[in-house]
């Protein structure tokens, strides 16, 4: 299913029944990256997925590389799909898009699972992030197999997943315009971090982080644990950052926990 935006289209789709829960992918992937996790959510809940601006089917439309507009887009979708609160989990960049929509529209979020995610970035990963943004708008040739090795990185604990994430992050950023928009968003992170604003958020929430998580290492949750006042957190030992595929009864626990608590 698709819903217009003022500047474009966003692909969102649906299934199962009960209490709204809205599921938000991570950079240069698309609502696929749920996949594992979703039949432990079905039963009782309504989940709602959707393809970031510029990812997947989603149009980017006027991208303007802020955190703001893409919990914006999340907003809009909330109202087009007819549900006025909703338990949100983000993964990666989809957890700092989620934290953004929960300071700005606390009335629309009912709870918050924030998965390998991070409120900040450092100077290398702003970057890093700078860098490939930059080779998008270049044109550079390299640029398809930086991001394949990118996905190599992310899948190095899950392997047995890689065939799958390559074909959907290939899918996903066919047209890597909104990869650029969404790494533009990220790398502003470093100059204007959600940090000091973490403590207005007041709903549950529960933060998942992967022990050997190079992108959004276990410091990065403890930092947001403990600066959103009804938050726990929980370190995997083990696992890597692609926590939905590593470990998806995990994740659907710590996403249902939050409705739970709510």
């Amino acid at each position: 299913m698709k819903a217009a935006r003022s500047d474009g289209v966003t692909a969102w789709f649906e299934v199962g029944r009960g209490s709204p829960i809205v599921l938000i992918h991570g950079l240069a992937d698309d609502h696929r990256a749920w996949r594992s996790v979703l039949p432990n959510l079905v039963l009782k809940h309504r989940v709602i997925l959707y393809d970031l601006r510029g990812h997947g089917e989603s149009d980017l439309g006027r991208g303007d590389g802020t955190l703001r507009q893409l919990s914006d887009d999340l907003i809009a979708l909330l109202d087009v799909v007819g549900v006025d609160q909703a338990v949100l989990g983000g993964f990666s960049l989809g957890g700092t898009v989620a934290m953004r929509a929960a300071i700005d529209r606390p009335e629309r979020v009912r709870g918050l699972s924030l998965i390998a995610t991070s409120s900040r970035v450092g100077r290398a990963a702003a970057e890093w992030y700078a860098e490939r943004a930059a080779m998008v708008e270049a044109g550079d040739p390299q640029l398809r197999a930086v991001l394949d090795q990118d996905t190599a990185d992310v899948y190095r604990a899950a392997p047995d997943e890689l065939e799958a994430g390559l074909l959907i992050r290939r899918q996903s950023t066919a047209d890597p315009c909104g990869y650029a928009n969404a790494c533009r968003a990220m790398a502003s992170l470093r100059a204007a971090p959600l940090d000091l604003e973490l403590e207005r958020i007041a709903v549950p929430t529960t933060i998942l982080a992967g022990e050997l998580d190079q992108h959004c290492p276990p410091r990065a949750a403890e930092i947001i644990s403990a600066a959103i006042p009804r938050a726990t957190v929980e370190i995997l030992p083990g696992c890597g950052h692609a926590l939905p595929l590593e470990a998806p009864g995990v994740v659907a626990a710590a996403i249902m926990a939050a409705s739970d608590r709510s």
